[in-house]
């Protein structure tokens, strides 16, 4: 599946507690040289943290996610915990998943966000009609969420 940038972004929030690292193409790479190059050193994002730092250079830090945002065509993959999660085949090529179920967004997360933005940027929604089967997804998934929050808060 072909990974966006704000797909990422949701990704690298919701796993703070694991490190990522990304690497970007080289000059050369973006410039029409050898559509492969890499950077000779990985950006970290150390567990725990939403600042990222260099591989070489740890006394630089960084907003990891302006970085992605302004610079997503020049990156060539994402790690999480030093697994590749997304990788693109060479500059220029879309980002490809290698863990779909990570960037698959869940129905009662995704019905969520929606709200949320919706409610941020000041618009009303209208919920279509929901069928039968997607109203079932949304509420087992809701379960399931519900499931893993009191696990993880001691309920």
């Amino acid at each position: 599946m072909i990974v966006n940038k704000e797909e990422v972004l949701r990704v690298m929030v919701e796993h703070q507690a694991q490190e990522m690292t990304f690497r970007f193409y080289s000059v050369l790479a973006t410039e029409g040289g050898q559509p492969t190059d890499l950077t000779s050193y990985e950006s970290l994002v150390p567990a725990g943290q939403l600042i990222a730092t260099y591989e070489h250079r740890p006394d630089i830090k960084v907003n990891p996610l302006e970085v992605i945002r302004s610079e997503w065509e020049s990156i060539a993959y994402f790690k999480l915990d030093g697994e590749v999660i997304c990788k693109r085949s060479a500059y220029g090529q879309p980002m490809i998943s290698r863990q779909d179920d990570l960037f698959t967004q869940r129905p009662y997360k995704l019905m969520i966000e929606k709200e949320l933005q919706a409610e941020k940027s000041g618009r009303e929604i209208a919920v279509s009609d929901l069928t039968e089967k997607d109203a079932g997804n949304i509420m087992s998934d809701y379960a399931r969420y519900w499931e893993e929050y009191k696990k993880d808060n001691n309920l």
